[in-house]
């Protein structure tokens, strides 16, 4: 890329496709893990690393995507009507159905609602009823502090800003492995803080890409880390933490490899339009997958045994999912998020209107 800035807020279609398999790899740990039909269970047996992968992509959307003259309480209900209507239609599934991943109490309960249940170290509270919206309240978090974030990076030198940001990182980083050492891992794996290193991440990059200082990356080298990473995870069970902290520093190059060959207007097959829509029902896709893998474990019992067994069951699996996070999308999240945000862009014009 050239020194040029760019216009922030384009479409980058590669950036939504790789949504997809992110949330195909957590698909796959949950499938191991929770069932007797997974699949590849090595090579998926880190597969919660996919939610690292999201923190940093959020980070580079949210800094893409947002003005810094958006006030915050626009961007705070922009990301409401964005996340909290699905959310919270799950939180009452998850109180519907049979099977969770730890019992309900009222203090999961309460926290769920208010997206806080990351902040608090006992299991039930932070994994308590639909368990994978635990890193929604670490986004939660993220949100909190973006309008402030992007209002101090607007006017601050690319060098400055991606020193701070990457030094916090690497202080989240350093005190991720200071837990861990304290056997600490899974809360240091939830906190919201800790985690919001990889978000600063993604923020660096998004702050090069806005000011045309992010060079073409072959997608081929960050693949290659990730591989590596791989290849040296396999098999073993390592922290949590710091597994997640290897791959989101391999994933942060493929979210560089992606935006520039989008900024580039490079074609592939990452911005076939039906990859792009698994993108954009991952959310979705996302939430809904774990309740259905718990709470159908008397339809996988159905499956023939072997190999051909446990892939048919895992493809009935991955598509009752597919049609669910169909449904919640079409049905919860784009009406939900249509209306809201009308309700919103609004109350910016106006606010707008008056300050002119």
């Amino acid at each position: 890329m050239s020194g040029a800035p760019v216009r922030p807020g384009g479409d980058l279609p590669r950036l939504t496709s790789l949504r997809a398999f992110a949330a195909l790899v957590v698909f796959m740990y949950h499938l191991n893990r929770d069932t007797s039909m997974g699949v590849g269970g090595i090579t998926f047996l880190h597969g919660y690393v996919g939610v690292a992968f999201f923190f940093v992509l959020s980070g580079f959307v949210l800094t893409w995507s947002t003005s810094h003259s958006t006030a915050p309480s626009t961007f705070w209900w922009r990301r409401f009507a964005r996340v909290y209507p699905s959310h919270f239609v799950m939180l009452l599934v998850a109180l519907a159905v049979p099977v969770l991943a730890h019992p309900v109490t009222k203090p999961a309960v309460l926290a769920n609602v208010m997206l806080v249940q990351s902040w608090f170290p006992q299991w039930d509270i932070a994994f308590g009823l639909n368990a994978v919206s635990w890193s929604l309240s670490c986004e939660a978090f993220f949100y909190l502090l973006t309008p402030f974030i992007l209002r101090w990076t607007g006017h601050r030198r690319t060098r400055i800003v991606a020193t701070v940001l990457l030094l916090w990182s690497s202080t989240m980083a350093v005190t991720a492995m200071v837990m861990v050492a304290h056997g600490l891992d899974i809360y240091a794996f939830t906190n919201p803080l800790v985690r919001s290193g990889e978000f600063a991440i993604g923020i660096v990059l998004a702050t090069l890409a806005t000011r045309g200082q992010l060079p073409r990356l072959p997608i081929w080298v960050p693949t290659l880390a990730v591989g590596v990473v791989w290849w040296f995870t396999k098999g073993h069970i390592h922290p949590q933490s710091l597994t997640g902290l290897a791959f989101a520093i391999a994933f942060a190059g493929v979210i560089w490899a992606a935006a520039t060959a989008d900024l580039a207007r490079h074609g592939g097959l990452l911005r076939h339009r039906w990859l792009v829509y698994g993108g954009q029902i991952s959310f979705c896709f996302y939430l809904v997958h774990e309740l259905i893998l718990l709470n159908g474990r008397g339809l996988w019992a159905l499956a023939p045994g072997g190999m051909v067994g446990r892939v048919a069951g895992s493809m009935t699996a991955l598509i009752l999912c597919t049609v669910a996070a169909i449904g919640l999308h079409h049905l919860v999240e784009r009406p939900t998020q249509r209306k809201l945000k009308s309700w919103i862009d609004r109350r910016e014009a106006t606010r707008r209107t008056a300050a002119a």
